[in-house]
């Protein structure tokens, strides 16, 4: 490892660090070794909250598929195919439809996506086409999680 990802690790460290330091140990009992443990998971457990948020669990869900799409087909490394006249017409479309939707109080999830994945087919400079497919995939993301809500709501009711 580097010294930058090592920075990275230090707070998690310190958590770690911090729940051994904090784990009772009780004199001529033979469970310490399991009460370090659980102090230590729960105390990097909720340091991964905090880090990754609230989508964690749908993020680990697209990483599991990445894995999948990489044991299937290997690295893949296509060009672009995105900037052409065509896409960004599209892109200027699927704008306005999206715009007149949530104006008109009809906007929906499709409505926002297709509308990011269009202005991303229209990029042709690599680092703006890389910051609209995160867009993309932050849009995704969202969607995911409203749908989470939505389900365990009505699970719920």
């Amino acid at each position: 490892m580097n010294a930058e990802q090592l920075d990275e690790l230090r707070p998690l460290a310190a958590e770690i660090e911090a729940a051994i330091a904090e784990a009772p140990i009780r004199l001529g009992s033979d469970d310490w070794g399991t009460v370090l443990a659980a102090n230590v998971l729960a105390r990097v457990a909720v340091y991964m909250g905090r880090t990754l948020g609230p989508d964690a669990p749908i993020l680990a869900e697209v990483q599991a598929e990445r894995d999948r799409q990489d044991a299937k087909w290997g690295e893949q490394n296509h060009p672009d195919g995105t900037g052409s006249v065509h896409q960004r017409e599209a892109a200027g479309l699927a704008r306005m439809e999206c715009e007149d939707a949530f104006a008109a109080g009809y906007g929906t999830w499709c409505h926002v996506l297709f509308e990011e994945v269009r202005e991303a087919l229209a990029e042709s400079d690599p680092a703006k086409l890389r910051a609209e497919l995160v867009q993309v995939a932050a849009v995704a993301t969202a969607w995911i999680a409203a749908i989470d809500r939505r389900t365990a709501k009505e699970a719920a009711s």
